[in-house]
């Protein structure tokens, strides 16, 4: 669990086999999903999409870069 901009996250990383990927998920202290990044195993290319209207800038950054830390491919061919 982390606390930013006053109120508690948790993430979590978890694969997706439908779409060929892992993923870093944040959810809030409601336990509603703000949102997601999603890494493609096919191209390799990182992708956000956020899940409430209005997420602080500050939580954005940290799921960026906890993604970047948690998801990079291991494969070099892909970078």
């Amino acid at each position: 669990m982390i606390e930013l901009a006053g109120r508690s996250y948790e993430a979590t990383i978890g694969s997706d086999v439908q779409r060929d990927g892992i993923y870093l998920e944040l959810v809030d202290q409601e336990n509603h999903i703000v949102g997601e990044i999603f890494l493609s195993d096919v191209d390799g290319k990182m992708t956000v999409t956020l899940c409430q209207a209005e997420v602080p800038v500050e939580v954005v950054q940290w799921m960026i870069a906890r993604a970047n830390v948690r998801l990079p491919p291991t494969d070099p061919v892909i970078r």
